[in-house]
């Protein structure tokens, strides 16, 4: 199968359109609570919908949010102008049903947009009969574990409970399936006072212990927030020692000398549990290469969607290049429901990967009955493409409205 196999798709038409969701019951929504650096989160998330169709009437999706969190629909609309006529051929170099380079003509555009590649994935899978996953390589895994990232400061949005409140929460994930949970954490400092915000950190890691159970994947993340206070990050790691920690992610701002500090003190207090980082990783020139290199890093998180597939695999083959032992967990928070889909079918052909974020909206709008999950895992589909559709009948009611139309 080769580029041939796609020349007949031409590209005719591109919309964006935002949609919501609620954590939690429609029009209700749960208020999820701050983290160590912003306020509530808030009760509802948005995606933006990226629909590339083309003349054949094949259309593939995405989440447009992460060009909308930095700019604008007027950006997009300009920078997607070119892409209209063009065939579905010219973007990627295909052969033998793997996707094998990118066309240097749009490897700048790709790579400041990287979720327009998982558009385009999902046109390339459809138009010769393959899953996403299978154009990057074999399947090595069917499901696809994931862990529910939206526990955030809870016992700042129900304090009378305490550390409690989010126990709770982490007992209702479990309940609902999710057998990984991942707590916010990073209170000394903005929102406490330093040397209880550290305490409170470990009480809420023992409390969601105690609550669910030693079979459950506790994942904790600071957002950087004892940046300043190695001595407190040194008792919080010390705290965890026995609460089998699944992994710490952005305890601090990356540097290498903290970073050492952090290894040290891992290994001497939780020695199985992953340092992980790097949501920000764009290329071999940031922080998260040298980290890597210098054996602090146990994963790397680029988010799903500013990345897009050809640059995760990319990513995944320098690292193999590198001899470095360094794994995947791709950031997805903001991505919601289409970036998880890319992040599993992304899971399902890379052996270094380790677990995908999960921010538990289902949104009504799209159709992936495929993607059963059970157990905590998502099965991988074999369906052409990414394996998602959108109620066409819902779309056309609600949201049909609100779309952006690049022709």
């Amino acid at each position: 199968m080769e580029n041939s196999s796609i020349d007949g798709h031409i590209i005719n038409k591109i919309t964006i359109t935002p949609v919501e969701n609620y954590f939690g019951s429609p029009g209700k929504g749960r208020l999820v609570g701050r983290n160590a650096k912003m306020e509530n989160y808030g009760i509802n998330q948005r995606e933006w919908l990226l629909q590339v169709s083309t003349d054949s009437g094949l259309t593939g999706l995405s989440n447009a949010r992460p060009a909308m969190n930095k700019g604008g629909i007027l950006d997009l609309y300009n920078d997607f102008q070119d892409l209209i006529g063009k065939p579905l051929s010219g973007f990627f170099n295909v052969s033998g049903g793997r996707v094998t380079n990118i066309n240097p003509r749009w490897s700048d555009l790709i790579d400041r947009y990287g979720f327009l590649d998982v558009a385009l994935f999902d046109l390339i899978g459809q138009s010769l009969g393959q899953p996403a996953y299978s154009l990057l390589g074999d399947k090595v895994r069917d499901k696809v574990e994931g862990y529910d990232s939206s526990l955030y400061f809870q016992d700042l949005v129900n304090p009378a409970e305490g550390a409690n409140a989010v126990a709770i929460e982490a007992a209702e994930a479990v309940e609902k399936g999710w057998r990984a949970v991942k707590l916010k954490l990073g209170r000394p400092g903005k929102w406490f006072e330093p040397h209880a915000g550290t305490r409170r950190d470990i009480e809420v890691v023992e409390s969601v212990r105690a609550t669910v159970g030693d079979d459950i994947k506790i994942l904790v993340d600071a957002n950087n927030g004892y940046d300043g206070r190695m001595d407190l990050l040194e008792d919080f790691v010390r705290g965890i020692g026995d609460l089998n920690v699944f992994w710490m992610e952005e305890m601090v701002t990356e540097n290498i000398a903290d970073y050492r500090k952090l290894n040290e003190w891992r290994d001497k207090y939780t020695s199985k549990t992953m340092i992980v980082d790097g949501e920000s990783h764009k290329g071999r020139q940031t922080i998260y290469w040298q980290l890597m290199e210098a054996g602090l890093l146990d994963a790397i998180q680029p988010d799903m969607l500013h990345m897009g597939f050809w640059q995760f695999h990319v990513l995944a083959r320098d690292i193999e290049d590198s001899d470095v032992d360094t794994l995947i967990a791709p950031h997805n928070y903001n991505a919601a429901y289409l970036g998880l889909r890319a992040d599993i079918q992304f899971g399902a052909s890379t052996r270094r990967f380790v677990i995908a974020e999960d921010s538990t909206l289902d949104f009504e709008l799209y159709k992936g009955a495929d993607y059963v999950f059970e157990n905590g895992e998502y099965a991988v589909p074999d369906s052409p493409g990414l394996a998602v559709s959108i109620d066409q009948d819902l779309y056309d009611r609600v949201y049909k409205q609100h779309e952006t139309i690049i022709s």
